[in-house]
């Protein structure tokens, strides 16, 4: 029911409640000093409260008019209100779930708070003058608390249970095969040829589509703080997506709706996406920033600068290996993401490799609140592609004619040669980096000046001086447009929010059963013994031959790699499918996610674990999260390989467990090899899986030897292996850890200590009840790791065990990792941080005392 009977009774209360504040020398002398405007909109009954401090005396003012300026802006319900002033409200809360639509200069008006305490003791005195000391009475709990001692003696432990309920699933939908790919939904089309008409069009449509959009804003209808706008570079979006086919792949920007509606997008799907509804194109999950539509080659928008670079390149690798394609790849990005590392290695992996990519960067001559001039060394940008020798050129981006003309010319050249090509497009965003932006970078007069080169207002001009058409035709086409967007804006008001089922629906593709399936015993099958470094090559040579899209790139691979695991593999394979990369760690972790959401199954080899921290945002950024952000449109099938930990004197920048850094992010998946076994069956079923693999594999473990079965097999995925079985104690470990374990069981059992050894093998999914239903038995929890102590995968098992199976151990559990220092050169020290059977030996003989 609504706290206030009625608009009036709000208006009367709010009113009484200012004038006292303004009456309170005590709270006015805490708000001195506070210059600005304060509006309060009540979405319930439609009133506007204006609380103005500007002047020489503050004042309130009831629904003041449509356009009365404000500074900051607040948009609430009453009942709302009314918590806030009854202190029983969490602001920052309340903004972040959006009960609070917050607007302008908000850490401002929220310092006014301390302020104001005293006026909190105001408000119940006000609602007893009105009568209304019912709505004094707070929520109080239904039963009263416990205490400690009755809730520890209240139930008794069970030393046999444990709650696999108590911990998150892991949400992965199993299938029968292979999901469908975005190749499976594109049809091919031919060259378009786009009239003048067309282009007009496809500008108001824009225009139109992102006018809604900035009011909808300012009514605080989208779920958002950031939505970027195009308006007044809509010849770029026009002249260059009309001239591409549903078969050619777009990567572009956070400003990307243009773009996207240009390509052919669906224009309700896009605006029901930006209104964080289940029906929009990513089913709410993406957003304004994040738009994708895979039936139309739209891979998506994009909320990192520059990271559209990477993956257009790997798209274009995609296209280079289909035969008979004569496709391409297209990236749009502003022209403050030329300053990225990203675009840097993308540009010169495009050119090394001759990919079939045209990079579009749209020069609106901010980087969102800097100059060009003042952010980039050569402010004529296309002249970068020079370095790299790439054919550029600029052109004025606010004539889509020459806009249109100049693009088709380039896409012709690039269906015959293949090669890349970059054009500049000069063009200028009217409005701020983002709705709500003050622009204070930049002047009035600036605006009105480019207002002026309108490309819509002089392409008609334009047209109806030649007579190519009449102004009630272009009058008709606003028309049309204006009513397409009202009625997709209806579409998304009227849609469905995603449930609370979608939070976990697309964190993971779909994956075959059989990879997450099954169990670690070799079997009586015949077995021969090969090296951890010869299984890991196998496992790759046997998956390339079996899938024709599986292809291997890193920093020499073709000679082996740093540590000689892909030798050979050029010989059997050559360089279109083992191939040796710059020195380009973003470039060949987002070149592969790039490549893997077009069909291909890149293998990454980073030389160095600890190299995956110059690599962070195409793991984290693009490939973890891009199943999700597209609504499940597209997948990332990359597998990405890596040696890791210490013990080669090769001190803290080469020596890492990164591996902590990894598991629990959604959407990768995290396996450790622990033997040529271990190491041939994981790789293979990482390479088949649908979703991103982190494979790491020690270094020390490289020459390890040990038996693998001759036939075909995989490992499961997610499912831990209990090395040795035992009774009085589990402990839990997994890569050089899993050795260490089993030569302190040995020791162990000379003392008559029987160990359960698990490996994890696969740290995320982690198989978390192998290791309750050991510590069931045993009663004791040992985790063992090369890993520094904190934040360490030891910490996520004895988490879960103590959440879930508390009751089943006997003592606290036991953790044997190393210093929280980094790794050092001297040997002596090197080796000290390295876990020891016989320091094993010591912890659990103590542990048993």
């Amino acid at each position: 029911m609504p706290v206030y009977r009625n608009a009036q009774e709000f208006e009367d209360i709010l009113t009484a409640l200012w004038t006292k504040i303004f009456a309170s020398p005590e709270i006015m002398q805490g708000l001195e000093g506070e210059k600005l405007i304060v509006k309060f909109r009540f979405s319930d009954f439609q009133q506007e409260l204006f609380i103005d401090s500007t002047g020489e005396s503050p004042e309130l003012r009831w629904n003041p008019g449509e356009h009365a300026p404000f500074d900051v802006e607040m948009i609430l319900a009453s009942d709302t209100s009314h918590k806030f002033w009854m202190q029983d409200l969490n602001v920052p809360l309340a903004i972040g779930t959006r009960k609070i639509v917050a607007k302008g200069s908000v850490q401002k008006a929220l310092k006014l708070i301390p302020a104001l305490k005293p006026a909190f003791a105001l408000y119940p005195e006000i609602l007893k003058e009105f009568g209304r000391d019912d709505l004094l009475k707070k929520t109080t709990a239904s039963t009263r608390k416990r205490g400690w001692l009755a809730r520890l003696f209240s139930s008794k432990r069970r030393s046999d249970a444990y709650d696999l309920a108590l911990l998150p699933g892991f949400p992965i939908p199993l299938t029968d095969g292979k999901p469908e790919t975005i190749k499976d939904e594109i049809a091919q089309t031919a060259d378009p040829q786009p009239s003048d008409i067309d282009l007009f069009t496809a500008m108001i449509r824009i225009r139109e589509f992102e006018r809604r959009l900035s009011h909808a804003f300012k009514a605080g209808e989208i779920p958002s703080e950031a939505i970027h706008l195009s308006i007044g570079q809509e010849a770029v979006a026009a002249g260059v997506c009309l001239n591409l086919r549903d078969t050619d792949y777009l990567n572009t920007t956070h400003r990307g709706h243009g773009h996207i509606l240009a390509k052919g997008a669906d224009i309700r799907g896009m605006m029901a996406e930006i209104y964080g509804k289940a029906n929009g194109l990513c089913r709410g999950l993406g957003g304004s920033m994040h738009v994708t539509d895979r039936k139309k080659g739209v891979l998506g928008a994009n909320g990192i600068v520059g990271a559209g670079y990477l993956l257009a390149m790997g798209a274009g690798l995609s296209i280079k290996n289909e035969q008979g394609s004569d496709a391409i790849s297209v990236v749009i990005a502003g022209d403050g993401s030329v300053n990225q590392g990203m675009f840097h290695e993308a540009m010169n992996m495009i050119s090394v490799f001759e990919l079939p990519v045209f990079v579009v960067v749209e020069n609106n001559l901010y980087g969102e609140f800097t100059s060009v001039e003042r952010h980039s060394g050569e402010p004529e940008l296309f002249k970068r592609a020079h370095a790299y020798r790439i054919e550029s050129d600029r052109v004025d981006g606010n004539d889509v004619r020459r806009v249109s003309a100049k693009v088709r010319e380039i896409v012709q050249k690039m269906r015959k040669d293949r090669k890349p090509r970059l054009v500049e497009l000069m063009t200028y965003r009217w409005h701020g980096h983002m709705e709500g932006d003050p622009e204070a970078y930049r002047s009035k007069e600036e605006v009105s000046r480019h207002k002026e080169l309108d490309p819509i207002a002089s392409f008609e001009k334009a047209l109806l001086a030649e007579g190519v058409v009449q102004q009630k035709d272009l009058d008709a086409i606003r028309t049309s447009a204006a009513q397409e967007v009202k009625d997709a804006a209806q579409y998304a008001i009227n849609s469905p929010s995603p449930e609370q089922s979608a939070l976990t629906e697309h964190i993971y593709a779909p994956d075959d059963k059989r990879l997450l399936s099954g169990s670690f015993d070799p079997g009586a099958r015949e077995v021969r013994q090969m090296s951890v470094s010869q299984a890991i090559n196998q496992a790759i040579a046997e998956e390339m031959e079996r899938d024709e899209q599986v292809f291997l790139w890193g920093e020499d691979v073709s000679l082996g790699g740093y540590f000689n695991v892909t030798s050979g593999l050029i010989d059997r394979f050559g360089p279109s499918r083992i191939i040796d990369t710059p020195i380009s760690e973003n470039g060949i972790v987002g070149g592969a996610v790039g490549a893997a959401v077009t069909g291909s199954r890149p293998i990454c080899e980073i030389l160095f674990a600890d190299f995956l921290t110059c690599c962070m945002d195409p793991i984290m950024n693009q490939a973890a999260k891009i199943h999700f952000m597209t609504g499940g449109q597209v997948s990332a099938p990359l597998t990405i390989r890596t040696p890791v930990g210490s013990g080669i004197g090769m001190a803290a920048q080469h020596s890492q467990s990164m591996e902590r850094f990894f598991f629990g992010i959604p959407g990768l998946i995290v396996v450790t090899v622990s033997d040529a076994f271990t190491a041939k069956g994981l790789m293979k079923a990482a390479i088949r899986s649908n979703n991103p693999v982190l494979v790491f594999e020690h270094k020390l473990l490289y020459a390890e030897s040990g038996d693998v079965p001759v036939e075909d097999y995989t490992l499961p995925l997610g499912k831990a292996r209990i090395v040795l079985a035992g009774d009085d104690v589990t402990i839990v470990t997994y890569s050089l850890g899993v050795g260490i374990a089993i030569k302190a069981s040995e020791l162990l059992a000379q003392k008559g200590i029987s160990i359960e050894v698990i490996d994890l093998a696969t740290l995320c999914p982690m198989d978390t009840e192998t290791i309750l239903q050991s510590v069931r038995k045993t009663g004791h929890l040992v985790v063992l790791e090369e890993a520094l102590f904190s934040g360490s995968v030891g910490s996520e098992v004895v988490s879960r065990v103590a959440l879930a199976g508390f009751g089943l151990l006997k003592k606290a559990p036991v953790k044997i990792c190393a210093a929280d220092c980094p790794i050092p050169y001297a040997k002596n020290l090197e080796v000290s941080m390295l876990p020891a059977p016989e320091k094993v030996v010591e912890s659990i003989e103590a542990l048993l005392r």
